[in-house]
């Protein structure tokens, strides 16, 4: 129980209205989309580095654990306060500070969110390369948190490969400033990009400097379908060693495919086992010669049927159907555990064909879709109930599949963070020295252990 005395001295620091005591507006800020929930022992918001500093140093000398917060859309306990900790919130710091052009960048506060920052660069005809599905709703702080990005990773990266700067309050409460201005920079540690995927362990972000480009003019939009899996995933090798990356590359599996014909009546044909849903972009003299190249491609491998959607409309009907995924999830009911692992695309086959044999082992209905280019395939076990989902079989073949992970040379999380629901696996893929290495790293941002303790690492 948080005394007192800690209670009143943030409200005097802080505005009336920026400080939460009560359990009645404590509550909805200790979960996220992981479902968990603790109750946080207060919740705080900041509006400025400032007060950001001022928090995180009266915590430091009180040896008080903070769990900063952005929108809570993360999908691995990130942003739950297990320790009972204070939950900072970051959602009032959500100015767009500068947008420069000339020089391709953006400077934002944490809690802008991404949908409105890419809104205001595209009145520019710019835009900064992360959107990640939740991108009308989560913050850019909590972006670079996770180093979440989404379909367009494939050609355009993730937070890691769009950022230049940031400024960051650490552990101790100092205001540190790294990062450059310009494409290039080598003076000194790279510490700005040490900060993408590390869930608010190191330091609280309080500004980010982004990279921003210009954006195509036109995109052109493609759906193929196969008769099974290895045919998708040659196709998606075929279109990933040639020239023209593509904007996005997305693949559904035949479980997918089902769920979407659920909500889409008959969107795909009966015989459709796989699915590509791809995109290009490029300038409106160039798009359809690059097209052109991209159907040679495709055309060189078997498949059932390949749609070019020409029309607007087509195209939001392309769209419509692999974003009605979630939905239909939500629509079978009962519970779900989704994981969002990343494999070298020539081992996608061998994923997809092994999962297909867990699914039957354990006889627990799996469901795969995600972004192909990337080899980051969004796994989805379906369960009838919260006791299937806590058995040992459902744990068994969870461990299964993280070891069928890291044996193709995997990863564990390709967007989603580890967070606390992680957390068990990570010696699977980080041996205990390289895990010794991170903590003491965290040691020199975090010396006392009070940010976001017990997370990521």
């Amino acid at each position: 129980m948080l005394e007192k005395k800690h209670i009143k001295f943030f409200e005097r620091i802080l505005p009336k209205d920026f400080v939460f005591s009560e359990p009645g507006d404590c509550w909805a800020y200790g979960y996220d989309n992981s479902k968990m929930h603790v109750m946080p022992e207060c919740v705080l918001f900041a509006k400025d580095s400032l007060q950001v500093q001022d928090v995180v140093k009266y915590c430091y000398n009180n040896n008080l654990p903070i769990t900063t917060r952005g929108r809570g859309t993360g999908n691995t306990g990130g942003s739950v306060p297990i320790d009972n900790s204070i939950v900072l919130s970051l959602e009032k710091m959500n100015k767009i500070v500068e947008i420069d052009v000339k020089n391709r960048l953006a400077i934002v506060q944490p809690g802008v969110i991404n949908k409105v920052l890419q809104d205001e660069l595209k009145k520019l005809n710019f835009f900064w390369g992360p959107d990640p599905s939740s991108q009308d709703y989560s913050t850019i702080g909590g972006n670079i948190a996770n180093n979440s990005a989404g379909p367009r990773a494939i050609k355009y990266g993730t937070p890691r490969d769009n950022i230049l700067g940031i400024e960051f309050i650490s552990g101790t409460g100092q205001i540190f400033k790294t990062g450059v201005k310009t494409s290039k920079g080598v003076v000194g540690l790279d510490l700005t990009r040490i900060f993408p995927g590390s869930e608010g362990i190191l330091g609280i972000l309080t500004k980010a400097t982004l990279k921003i480009l210009p954006l195509n003019n036109s995109v052109r939009t493609i759906e193929i379908t196969f008769n099974n899996f290895d045919e998708a995933s040659q196709t998606i090798i075929s279109l990933m060693t040639q020239p023209l990356t593509p904007y996005k590359l997305e693949f559904i599996d035949e479980e997918s495919i089902k769920l979407i014909n659920t909500i889409k009546k008959n969107h795909y044909d009966e015989s459709a086992r796989s699915a590509v849903l791809l995109e290009i972009d490029g300038e409106n003299e160039y798009i359809d010669l690059m097209l052109d190249k991209i159907l040679k491609i495709i055309k060189k491998n078997k498949y059932n049927k390949l749609t070019v959607a020409n029309e607007k409309i087509e195209v939001e009907r392309l769209w419509e159907a692999r974003k009605s995924l979630s939905p239909a999830l939500r629509e079978i009911g009962g519970y779900k555990i989704n994981e969002d692992i990343a494999v070298p695309i020539s081992n996608l086959t061998k994923l997809l064909s092994s999962l297909d044999k867990i699914s039957k082992k354990y006889n627990i209905k799996i469901v795969n879709f995600g972004h192909a280019g990337n080899g980051n395939i969004h796994v989805n076990l379906l369960f009838k109930t919260e006791e299937e989902k806590k058995s040992n079989n459902s744990k068994n073949c969870l461990d299964e599949i993280f070891n069928l992970v890291i044996g193709l040379d995997g990863t564990l999380s390709g967007e989603h963070g580890i967070g606390i629901i992680k957390k068990q696996y990570l010696e699977k893929e980080i041996n205990k020295e390289t895990l010794k290495l991170m903590k003491n790293i965290k040691k020199q941002f975090d010396p006392k252990n009070i940010l976001n303790t017990n997370k990521s690492i």
